[in-house]
């Protein structure tokens, strides 16, 4: 949803703004500054909105020091208050907003971790990421935020995200690849509202049907890792034991076909009572390092690929969530090709789960030493039992 954004000082600026995009907006974002919690003070009277006649909704951003004070009594024309999780009293205010009926956001600064959401899951209807600093119209774009909303919609992709600040035609597309679901824009929808506002829809629409979180049911499981590792040693017995407890959910495992942890995951699957798919290759000379089609792994169905890098390729397009496990030169390729796929070339953003802690130091100076876009390394998701994978590929699926 596109939601214009009004910060005005006067109520008549309101009214005037508010009649701009009345005909073309459901909810309009009035912005509440306090001169505290922000430098600018804006309009406060927030009771007088009643004389506003307007067919849209009205939703007021608090951003104040202390949002209860604005909670004496439900106006009627605001059906949802946005509270600062960084102001006073922010639980409280969560709670009073809620017992007169608003659907209720809590927002976060550019600045905030995520981690300062968690107290506030199951009581906010949805999630609200600044991408300015807040208290001004025009300030710059923060781009580091974006990771910050791709990593919390694949952590709570069923909670509503929305992001608001310096938002234009180019922005809207990375907020809504991001994650995002409706975006708050203020002066750019302003300076031709009817016309601005069919193109942000647009826009919008294009950046929903092209980006990466359009979710579909999670079905299969790709298993990436060493081939050199056997039943005897803890890497082998961890992708056996997370293959045995996803089948065993109904997931299916996919692999590659060879021993090591693709034999694991084909063995886990069946302990598990589901079958397993190997996308394999037969080159027509045996390579010196090419593991081979391991006749231990007693898969049930297989494809047959051209080569290693199609193999891969392949597998990738088979599966819905990506598992790495410790492996050698071979995993490390297959982790930057999962990596890129799913970032840049299809740009579906299929989650990449990364199997020890170990992955931390590595994703560490990746982010330190490379030049890592915006929004990759929320693809990445660092766990380290079996139990973190399946609670985590719960939280992706829709259905589930």
């Amino acid at each position: 949803m596109i939601i214009p954004g009004i910060l005005e000082k006067t109520l008549d600026n309101i009214k005037r703004e508010v009649a701009a995009v009345d005909k073309v907006a459901e909810l309009i974002q009035i912005d509440v500054c306090d001169g505290e919690f922000t430098p600018d003070k804006t309009f406060l009277a927030v009771e007088r909105l009643e004389e506003i006649d307007t067919k849209a909704d009205f939703e007021l951003h608090l951003m104040v020091e202390n949002p209860t004070k604005f909670f004496s009594k439900k106006i009627s024309k605001v059906t949802r208050v946005v509270i600062h999780v960084e102001s006073e009293n922010a639980m409280k205010a969560v709670d009073e907003a809620k017992s007169l009926g608003y659907e209720v956001g809590i927002s976060a600064n550019p600045k905030t971790e995520i981690d300062a959401l968690a107290p506030f899951m199951g009581k906010v209807d949805f999630v609200q990421f600044m991408t300015v600093v807040p208290g001004a119209q025009g300030q710059e774009f923060v781009t580091s935020v974006l990771d910050k909303i791709t990593i919390f919609r694949q952590t709570a992709p069923k909670v509503i995200v929305q992001a608001d600040g310096g938002i234009d035609e180019d922005t809207l597309g990375e907020v809504i690849e991001a994650g995002a679901t409706n975006a708050v824009i203020g002066s750019q929808i302003f300076q031709s509202p009817a016309e601005s506002f069919a193109a942000f829809e647009k826009k919008a629409k294009m950046s929903r049907e092209q980006g990466h979180f359009v979710r579909h049911k999670i079905k299969k499981i790709a298993f990436l890792g060493g081939a050199g590792w056997d039943e005897n040693e803890e890497v082998y017995k961890q992708a056996f034991e997370t293959a045995k407890l996803l089948a065993e959910n109904g997931y299916e495992i996919v692999n590659g076909g060879g021993p090591g942890i693709m034999r694991a995951s084909t063995e886990g699957a069946h302990a598990g009572g589901a079958r397993a798919l190997a996308i394999s290759y037969y080159p027509a000379y045996k390579h010196r390092n090419y593991e081979g089609v391991d006749p231990e792994n007693k898969f049930d169905e297989e494809i047959v690929t051209m080569d290693y890098f199609d193999r891969t390729k392949v597998m990738l397009q088979n599966s819905d969530v990506h598992i790495v496990f410790k492996g050698a030169t071979g995993t490390v390729s297959e982790f930057g090709m999962t990596w890129a796929n799913s970032r840049i070339h299809e740009g579906h953003g299929k989650p990449i789960i990364l199997f020890g802690a170990f992955w931390e130091h590595i994703v560490e100076e990746f982010d330190t030493h490379m030049g890592m876009r915006s929004g990759e390394r929320g693809l990445l998701k660092i766990v380290e039992t079996p139990e973190e994978v399946l609670e985590y590929i719960k939280g992706l699926d829709p259905q589930a």
